[in-house]
């Protein structure tokens, strides 16, 4: 598909359809995060983020936005040409800090320095653009319902123990590999029970749409350099040790260096007149994977981390103490859409009052990444 024949979604506050009573389901979702959090609080004596909460490796690189990309592509943060300093935190996604052979979608959180430009109106007098990613190309709910069942589930068997867990995403992890053999995988058990394979050959993405200056897109990040490249797939122990992902991490950045593309997935327009469930393009329902055939992913960016000590204790505790990360971290350009990113909005700032109180901790955005220790 060439450009001169792409017909690509303009943005418009109105491709947004909120559903009128959706404040509610807000508010029980960010209780119910906050409940992990105090829940995971009194067990560790200490507060962690409700989602996401283990970390397993703190990068600091550079983003570089290559000159003359194409209109469509030169947008919000990519419309000039330049580079920019990151921050990035890998992570996994559930609010207890189990082992890691505990099967679960893998997390990274990306945070843009020296970002100029008009911000969201949560943001305003920052200069950091976040997109928070997981190795998915939809999210695991369709709308904020969904989502709050989820995290209920969370928050339901935060008292099963670690072993059980452990056995059940064993057990996921086999049928799953079944299910993908006769070309059947399933969503709900790809979520616990996802292949032992190396984190740093992961995709990852937005999931969830967001405004994409002029137009609508998914931003994500795919292994670029060769480095990076032969990991995707390859099966690891995970049973090695409590924190193999860190582990492996840590060994791979001590010799070597990694390049990502930074991507977008344009969405393209469709006829409006269609319910969203029968779009290919939909905002409002973000469990669906947009189809590569028709808008391929295009890269519009490139980000380069060199050799460097992932997760000394300083640089961990600076991260996951001292900083938070939420789609709703950046440019108006770049402002998150659909149920999924509304109901984020108000459930990750409660959760960083939390942990900031319960911790005795200042969050604030960083300036530099000189802030984060080697």
């Amino acid at each position: 598909m060439s450009e001169g024949t792409t017909s690509y979604l303009p943005f418009s506050p109105a491709l947004e359809k909120a559903a009128p009573d959706e404040h509610v389901i807000f508010d029980e979702l960010s209780r119910t995060m906050q409940h992990i959090t105090r829940t995971m609080a009194s067990h560790y004596r200490h507060a962690y983020r409700p989602v996401h909460a283990k970390s397993h490796g703190v990068l600091v690189g550079m983003l570089e936005v290559p000159p003359d990309l194409p209109e469509p592509l030169a947008q919000g943060l990519f419309a000039k040409a330049g580079a920019h300093p990151v921050i990035l935190r890998f992570s996994t996604n559930p609010g207890d800090l189990l082992a890691d052979n505990v099967s679960s979608p893998r997390g990274l959180a990306v945070k843009v320095l020296k970002v100029e430009g008009e911000k969201l109106p949560n943001h305003v007098g920052n200069d950091t653009q976040d997109f928070v990613c997981v190795n998915a190309n939809a999210f695991s709910a369709p709308d904020p319902k969904g989502f709050l069942e989820q995290i209920k589930l969370f928050d339901r068997t935060l008292a099963v123990s670690e072993g059980v867990k452990h056995a059940v995403s064993v057990s996921a992890r086999a049928t799953n590999a079944v299910l993908k053999a006769v070309h059947l995988p399933s969503a709900t058990l790809e979520g616990i029970g996802a292949p032992a394979t190396h984190i740093l050959g992961e995709s990852f993405s937005t999931v969830a749409p967001l405004r994409y200056g002029n137009y609508v897109a998914k931003i994500g990040f795919a292994p670029s350099s060769e480095s990076l490249k032969k990991l995707t797939g390859e099966s690891v122990d995970l049973g090695a040790d409590y924190n193999a992902l860190q582990e492996l991490i840590e060994i791979f950045f001590r010799h070597r260096s990694a390049v990502w593309d930074v991507r977008v997935q344009l969405a393209l327009a469709e006829d409006p007149k269609l319910d969203e469930k029968d779009k290919d393009f939909p905002i409002e329902k973000a469990d669906v994977a947009w189809p590569e055939e028709k808008s391929p992913w295009q890269t519009v960016g490139r980000m380069t981390v060199t050799q460097q000590r992932s997760y000394s204790d300083a640089r961990q505790l600076f991260v996951d103490e001292q900083m938070s990360f939420s789609p709703w971290h950046g440019l108006a350009a770049h402002q998150p859409l659909g149920g999924i990113m509304r109901a984020r909005l108000k459930a990750y700032e409660e959760a960083k009052k939390f942990r900031a109180q319960r911790n005795a901790r200042v969050i604030a955005e960083p300036k530099s990444i000189d802030e984060i220790p080697a």
